[in-house]
């Protein structure tokens, strides 16, 4: 816990700085994202459905909330000896959420920052839930040198995040810590590349409960992972983990994103096809009612 109080006094005295940044484009006003994502390998397929709302007070500050919707499923498999293992497929909605975010930036620096509350709206015998309500703040800093913009993010939580390219095949509880490094580079206009490195390092005792095993069902994925065979499962350090991520992606319009890359877990040793893609509600109708 010593770590752990650490790097809570870190992200604590970074969100205090950021008063200092200069204004950052963003606009006032009603918004709303519409986000579908997905990991697919060979142990498992697990996409999400997020639809989130809320309100930008000013350039600095917003509020938002939203639900996500899961379809996880595991292929069918066939062993050496012959035996086949049937197919399963486990959806249903998971933690709905509320959050503040704050942004500021500067010729030097930019920064974006998000505190997250969720209420325990899964269900726990699918692996949607813990049963807890869950907390977790996020701080982002990047800066841009023409087409290349590196980025860091740092974050601690009570539960394991997903993010843009790692839609988890389970939920977890349990103090964390989630880092991201990398950046984007512009090869032409509304096309670029990505790349980043992620480490996750809990604190103490973790429970992950799997979106894969139901409660009191037996098999799942076909590895050897906490989450492949068991519905859950208690222990120290089985969050943590890091690989890598590779992406292009392209935004023809301020509404559209779309992203699709490469995900690799090396902790849990899955190679996924991953993506992205993201529709921005909120701008569409303010740019209508602007008319």
């Amino acid at each position: 816990m010593k770590a752990f109080s650490k790097a809570l006094t870190f992200l604590a005295v970074l969100a205090a700085c950021t008063p200092a940044f200069s204004q950052v484009d963003s606009q006032k006003g009603f918004t709303e994202y519409e986000t579908f994502q997905g990991s697919v390998n060979s142990d498992n397929h697990v996409f999400k459905i997020d639809s989130t709302m809320g309100w930008d007070f000013n350039k600095h500050f917003g509020v938002y909330g939203g639900v996500p919707f899961y379809f996880a499923s595991v292929p069918s498999s066939t062993t050496a000896t012959g035996t086949t293992t049937a197919s399963s497929s486990n959806n249903g909605i998971g933690d709905a959420y509320l959050g503040m975010s704050f942004r500021a930036g500067n010729p030097s620096l930019d920064y974006a920052g998000s505190l997250t509350v969720s209420a325990p709206t899964g269900d726990t015998s699918k692996g949607l839930s813990t049963g807890r309500a869950g907390v977790d703040f996020t701080n982002r800093i990047s800066h841009s040198f023409h087409r290349f913009t590196p980025f860091f993010t740092g974050g601690l939580s009570n539960t394991v995040p997903d993010a843009s390219f790692t839609t988890r095949p389970f939920t977890s509880l349990g103090a964390i810590t989630h880092l991201e490094e990398g950046a984007d580079y512009q090869i032409i206009r509304h096309t670029y590349l990505g790349f980043s490195g992620y480490q996750i390092v809990p604190f103490g005792n973790q429970k992950i409960f799997s979106k894969l095993v139901n409660q009191g069902g037996q098999g799942g994925g076909q590895g050897k992972n906490p989450f492949d065979n068991n519905a859950q499962t208690t222990g120290t350090g089985i969050t943590r983990e890091n690989g890598f991520n590779v992406w292009v992606g392209f935004e023809p319009t301020p509404l559209w994103r779309a992203e699709l890359g490469y995900s690799r877990s090396a902790t849990f040793d899955l190679n996924s096809l991953a993506f992205n893609l993201r529709f921005n509600v909120g701008k569409m109708l303010r740019s209508k009612r602007s008319y």
